[in-house]
């Protein structure tokens, strides 16, 4: 977390890490609280994190989420991400079969 153009924001038990590369943002991990949940925080802190990214160069914000997400995926769409990309398998799920995901992409400019 200490190397340059990584961002962490965090507000009401939520927070959002993600990692600028010359213009790229990929959002890595999105949490929050059950108890603080279906509140606009963790819609906050991703529309901070993309703010700082824009402010620092960014273009375009990456992330991946399982299909199955409704909830991510609904927050992610009100925040302008649209599909781009699908990764076959790309989560593992213990005593499952692996899980898709979606590759979502968001204009910062």
């Amino acid at each position: 977390m200490g190397q340059s153009g990584v961002f962490v924001i965090s507000q009401s038990h939520c927070f959002v890490l993600g990692r600028l590369v010359v213009d790229e943002l990929e959002i890595l991990t999105v949490a929050c609280a059950p108890s603080h949940q279906k509140q606009g925080h963790g819609r906050a802190v991703v529309a901070k994190l993309l703010d700082k990214a824009a402010s620092n160069g960014g273009l375009w914000g990456f992330l991946e989420v399982a299909p199955n997400n409704n909830s991510a995926i609904s927050l992610y769409n009100s925040l302008g991400f649209a599909q781009v990309g699908l990764r076959k398998g790309y989560y593992d799920r213990k005593g499952g079969p692996s899980v898709d995901a979606l590759i979502l992409r968001k204009s910062l400019f």
